[in-house]
């Protein structure tokens, strides 16, 4: 019988990845079951809505928009998106009308997505502000119990 070799990130060792593994289940499992509750368990949604996001502030830090609402260059197609999440084009579709029903979301001219509002101060961002807090809350406690599993220490 031959035993299967553990794979795990180089330089951690058993204990280590032990530990490292339970603090990101534990940041990730907390924080889907807030976005399945703040989407009322529309999981594929709210994936549709952060795939739309990261492509959105990828291009405001960039500094490809000129300010204008609806740049282009912040705009996703349907089709790309189900590439992306690898869900069917209907199931996209039919995510994105929905969420273009909270007034989340605008189709432009050119068939694609881009979020509501201006481009640094969307409808969605506002809407979705506590539940973006509370990620970014859980992040931080993520970087900190890797840091003290890992033995990072924080430079003055």
């Amino acid at each position: 019988m031959v035993s299967e070799r553990k794979i795990q990130p180089e330089g951690l060792v058993d204990d280590q990845f032990v530990k490292t593994q339970y603090a990101f289940v534990h940041m990730l499992t907390e924080h889907l079951v807030d976005c399945r509750r703040v989407f009322n368990g529309d999981l594929d949604a709210m994936l549709v809505l952060a795939i739309l996001g990261q492509n959105h502030l990828t291009v405001l830090m960039a500094g490809e928009t000129d300010g204008e609402a609806h740049t282009p260059s912040l705009g996703m197609t349907a089709s790309r998106i189900a590439d992306v999440t690898e869900m069917s084009r209907q199931t996209v579709r039919r995510k994105l009308h929905d969420l273009a029903g909270r007034g989340w979301l605008t189709q432009q001219a050119d068939a694609s997505w881009t979020l509501a509002g201006p481009p640094d101060d969307t409808q969605v961002g506002s809407d979705l502000a506590e539940l973006s807090s509370r990620g970014l809350g859980r992040a931080t406690r993520l970087q900190g119990d890797l840091n003290r599993i890992l033995g990072v220490r924080k430079s003055r």
